[in-house]
C-alpha cells in the first residue's frame, strides 16, 4: 500500500518519530490549558491590570509589582476585548506560543542533528514539563521561548547560506528581532549573543557583504529596542522594588568570595532542574559537555550560536539587569537541548558498535521522567491555587449577614474572581500583603465580635513550598473565635468562624 510504504520511508528516514513526539507535546500543552485551572497569585495580578488599563496605560510601570513586555500586554488586551476576560483568553497567546515553540524546535533540531539526536532533542522539548507548564500560563514565559527560537531559527538559515546570505533569512532575523524586542525581555541575550556570533564569523571570513548586512540589521534592532526601552522597559528596569526582590539572583560581578565563586557553578546546575526540568542534572551536565566538545571540534559557529545567549544572559544577571533564576530562563533552555542531544548522539554513535546498550540506557534515563511526568499531568492537570472551588464553597454557603476577610495573598484573585461569584465587596475585608504578622493581628483584633465570619486563604506558601503561613494564621483566628467548618482545594481554603456577639446561626456543615 503506498500510504503504509511512504509510512515507513518517513520512519526509516527518522523524520516520523519527531512529528509523533511533536503531536504528543501539542495534546500536552492543550490538556494543561483545558484543565482551565484557577488563576494564582502573579497571573490574577496580571490579569487586574491588564483588565482595567487601556492600552496606552499598559505602557506605564503595572501595578501589584508586576511587569511584562508591552507587547505582550497589547496583544493580552486585544484578545480580552474580542473574546472576554476568562482564563482561556488570558492564556491563550501563551499557548499559541508553546506550540509554535515546538514546531520551531521541530525545525531547528531536525535541521541541526542527526535523526537520533533529533528525536532527543524533541523529546525532551515536547515532554518537558516546565516548557508545557508555561504554555498555560499567563505569563510571557512561553513567548519568550518562541521568540528566541524563531532567531535561532533565522540565525542558523543566515548562518549556512553560502556567498550572501538568503534574503528570507535575512529578512526574518530583522524583522523577528525588531518584534522580539517588544514581545519580550530576554530577547535581547538572545539578539546580542546570535548577533555578535554571526558578526565575528562574517569578520574573519573577511565577508564584507555579510557584514554590511549584518550592520544593518543590527541598526534595526537597536532603533526598534531604544523605542521599547523608552516607551516601557525603562520604567519597569527601574522598579526599586523588582530589583530588590531578585537581588539574590544576580551574578555576583566581581566575586569577592568563596560563596560568589561558587555562584556560577551552582547556578548553572540548578538550571538544569528548573527551568530545564531534568531530575539527573549530572547527566545532563555531562552530555552538554560532551556537544559543546563536539561542535568545537566541528561546527564552531554553531555552537557560539547555541551558547552565547547564555552568556550574555550571564553578564546582564552581572550588571543587575536580569536575575538568573528559574522560570526567567525558560527561553534558554531551547539552546540547552539542543546540546544535551548532540553529547547524547556523539556518545551513543561512539559507543554504538561495542556496546549498543549505552546509547539506549543513556537516551532512556534523558526521557524517561519527562515522559512520566508528562503522562502524569496528561491524566491530573497540574494545579496551583484552586480558588475557584473555594470561593464557589463561600457563595453556596454563606449566610445573608455573614463577613468575609480575605487573607492577602488571596486578593488579587479574589479581585479577579469576585464579580463573576457576586461577592459584594462592601462586606469584604481585605487582608494584609506582605506578609506582616502585627498587622494580621491588628486586622484580627478589629474583628471580635463580628459574628460569623468567613476567611478565604490563598497564597499562603512562597513558589518553593516553604513558609507555609496557613496553620500560624488560624492560629490567630483561633484565638479570637470558635472554628465552625472549613474547605480545602489545592492551594486555597475557606474557613467559617463565630467571633462571638453576632449572628449566631448554626452552620450547616463540617470539615471538607
Amino acid at each position: 500500500m503506498p500510504a503504509l510504504s511512504a509510512a515507513a520511508a518517513t520512519w526509516k528516514t527518522g523524520r516520523l518519530l519527531p512529528r509523533i513526539l511533536v503531536a504528543v507535546g501539542i495534546v500536552l500543552r492543550a490538556a494543561q490549558y483545558l484543565a482551565d485551572r484557577s488563576l494564582w497569585l502573579d497571573e490574577a495580578c496580571l490579569a487586574t491590570n491588564i483588565l482595567r488599563r487601556g492600552g496606552r496605560d499598559l505602557l506605564r510601570p503595572l501595578d501589584l509589582h508586576q511587569a511584562a513586555p508591552p507587547g505582550f500586554l497589547v496583544l493580552e488586551k486585544l484578545a480580552v476585548e474580542l473574546l472576554g476576560p476568562s482564563e482561556y483568553v488570558f492564556r491563550l497567546l501563551p499557548l499559541l506560543a508553546g506550540i509554535a515553540a515546538l514546531l520551531l524546535f521541530y525545525r531547528v533540531a531536525t535541521r541541526t542533528l542527526p535523526p537520533a539526536g533529533a528525536s532527543l532533542a524533541v523529546a525532551l522539548f515536547a515532554l518537558g514539563d516546565p516548557l508545557i507548564y508555561y504554555a498555560s500560563e499567563l505569563k510571557p514565559y512561553s513567548v519568550d521561548v518562541a521568540v528566541a527560537l524563531v532567531l535561532l531559527y533565522a540565525a542558523l538559515w543566515f548562518s549556512e547560506a553560502g556567498g550572501a546570505p538568503a534574503w528570507r533569512s535575512t529578512l526574518m532575523l530583522a524583522i523577528g528581532g525588531a518584534a522580539g524586542v517588544w514581545l519580550s525581555y530576554p530577547v535581547i541575550f538572545v539578539l546580542a549573543g546570535l548577533g555578535t556570533t554571526l558578526a565575528i564569523s562574517a569578520a574573519v571570513r573577511r565577508d564584507r557583504a555579510r557584514l554590511r548586512t549584518l550592520v544593518a540589521i543590527g541598526l534595526i534592532w537597536a532603533g526598534s529596542f531604544y523605542a521599547a526601552y523608552k516607551t516601557s522597559i525603562q520604567a519597569a528596569s527601574e522598579s526599586t522594588w523588582l530589583t530588590a526582590y531578585w537581588l539574590p539572583n544576580f551574578m555576583p560581578l566581581p566575586p569577592r568570595s568563596l560563596a560568589d565563586l561558587s555562584w556560577l557553578p551552582n547556578r548553572l546546575g540548578a538550571m538544569f532542574g528548573d527551568p530545564v526540568g531534568f531530575v539527573f542534572r549530572g547527566l545532563g551536565v555531562l552530555t552538554l559537555l560532551i556537544g559543546c566538545t563536539a561542535l568545537y571540534r566541528g561546527h564552531r559557529e554553531r555552537l557560539a550560536l547555541l551558547l552565547s545567549p547564555l552568556c550574555f544572559t550571564l553578564l546582564g544577571s552581572g550588571l543587575r539587569k536580569y536575575p538568573f533564576y528559574g522560570r526567567l530562563l525558560l527561553f534558554l533552555v531551547p539552546f540547552l537541548l539542543l546540546l544535551v542531544a548532540e553529547g547524547a548522539e556523539r556518545l551513543r554513535a561512539l559507543t554504538a558498535e561495542a556496546a549498543p546498550s549505552i546509547g539506549v540506557i543513556l537516551f532512556g534515563l534523558l526521557v524517561f521522567h519527562p515522559a512520566a511526568i508528562g503522562l502524569r499531568f496528561l491524566l491530573h492537570p497540574r494545579t496551583r491555587e484552586e480558588i475557584k472551588p473555594a470561593l464557589a464553597y463561600i457563595r453556596e454557603r454563606a449566610a445573608p449577614k455573614d463577613g468575609l476577610y480575605v487573607y492577602g495573598g488571596a486578593a488579587p484573585a479574589f479581585d479577579y474572581y469576585a464579580p463573576r461569584y457576586g461577592f459584594d465587596p462592601g462586606r469584604t475585608i481585605i487582608g494584609n500583603w506582605w506578609r506582616e504578622w502585627t498587622a494580621y493581628q491588628k486586622d484580627l483584633a478589629a474583628l471580635r465580635g463580628r459574628g460569623r465570619m468567613w476567611f478565604l486563604l490563598c497564597h499562603t506558601r512562597r513558589r518553593d513550598g516553604t513558609d507555609d503561613e496557613e496553620k500560624p494564621f488560624l492560629y490567630l483566628v483561633d484565638g479570637i473565635g470558635r472554628r465552625l467548618e472549613s474547605f480545602h482545594a489545592p492551594g486555597a481554603a475557606a474557613y467559617l468562624y463565630d467571633l462571638g456577639a453576632g449572628d449566631s446561626t448554626p452552620a450547616r456543615g463540617g470539615e471538607r
